[in-house]
């Protein structure tokens, strides 16, 4: 008796599922806090006083003000784009909130507020020049922050203002023993991760900036979340303005300098990917946990700026290069530095091209 093939049972390969830890390792953040995990079990090898409660809690203030810049950063790269006036807007913010709170007549809640929203407005004008005329993020980014620039020579005068004492004391208080600033972003980091994984507009913002195409296939308008994400950008920078200033003092001209590497640095090491698509929050606020404690171990053998930038810069470069070879497409990293057609633009090309 022979068994027709047509009926015989067929029999299926068992799907080849990924372990439980390979997928938990494959996740941007676990990475971060592996490498975070790793630099403060190294740290005591090379200073035993940089892993001390004392500096720990010295470090916070700091990591907490790059992860508020790195946060908005995460959100334009995940855009595609990159946001090189967040060093302008951490100027512009601190400038204003230290100017106006000179003044007894406004008090620290208006101080806050117009600081934080009249710098934001600059990034607005960047998501705009970006999203609807389609010129390269690096150009306008650029040309933004020498605007904010010369809005900070014409509100300070040339000359710095003391921070009120309401704010200094702000930035300067601690809870539970921790630095309210880091309390501060961490409540930033945390309600930015929920609302981009879990809501229905975290979820399309990085479907655009994973494939705009896509997204205004299904009848989304890429333009409105490039601009959101340029607009919130300039307003966490501004915000941290504000906190670095009450942190200072009396905060320089050029204070928001020091933020501009390491919010990039940040986003790299938090696993975003700098072609834009889905990122990772959390990992970036470890990523500038880690760039916070690694700028204090070098600063143990060196005090020059220059030597932690060029740390942070190799940090970038390598981030870059990994994702690269991880498979990441050099499509919009070049779009980063050159103009990039705009929807209609590319489908009258493909309309030609028929």
């Amino acid at each position: 008796m022979t068994v027709d093939n047509a009926t015989a049972p067929v029999k299926t390969e068992p799907i080849n599922r990924r372990r439980l830890p390979a997928v938990v390792l494959s996740w941007p953040g676990t990475r971060a806090l592996i490498a975070v995990i790793v630099l403060f079990a190294v740290s005591p090898l090379f200073s035993l006083g940089s892993v001390s409660s004392t500096a720990i809690i010295s470090m916070l203030p700091f990591a907490a003000l790059i992860a508020v810049v790195a946060i908005g950063q995460t959100l334009v790269i995940q855009q595609g784009g990159l946001d090189l006036s967040v060093a302008g807007a951490v100027t512009l913010g601190a400038v204003i909130a230290a100017k106006l709170g000179s003044d007894g007549r406004i008090g620290l809640v208006a101080t806050i507020l117009i600081a934080i929203l009249a710098t934001s407005l600059f990034g607005i004008l960047s998501g705009v020049t970006v999203a609807v005329f389609g010129l390269p993020p690096l150009v306008v980014t650029i040309a933004i922050n020498a605007l904010m620039i010369g809005a900070v020579q014409a509100v300070s005068g040339g000359f710095s203002s003391q921070a009120p004492p309401g704010l200094s004391g702000l930035a300067l208080s601690r809870w539970v023993g921790l630095p309210v600033l880091a309390l501060i972003a961490l409540a930033i980091a945390v309600v930015a991760q929920l609302v981009l994984k879990l809501t229905r507009v975290g979820r399309r913002f990085e479907l655009v900036g994973e494939n705009w195409r896509a997204a205004e296939f299904i009848g989304i308008s890429p333009k409105r979340y490039t601009i959101a994400a340029y607009w919130l950008s300039s307003l966490l920078a501004a915000g941290a303005g504000v906190l670095l200033a009450g942190l200072l003092r009396i905060p320089t001209l050029t204070s928001g300098d020091a933020y501009l590497l390491p919010s990039i640095a940040a986003v790299v090491l938090g696993g975003t990917a700098l072609t834009g698509g889905r990122g990772s929050i959390a990992g970036t606020a470890l990523g500038a946990l880690f760039l916070a404690q690694l700028s204090q171990l070098v600063q143990t053998f060196t005090q020059s700026t220059a030597m932690q930038n060029i740390v942070q810069a190799l940090i970038i470069g390598v981030g870059i290069v990994a994702q690269l070879q991880l498979g990441g497409s050099t499509a919009k990293l070049k779009g980063l530095v050159r103009r990039s057609s705009t929807p209609s633009t590319k489908s009258s090309q493909r309309g030609e091209g028929k």
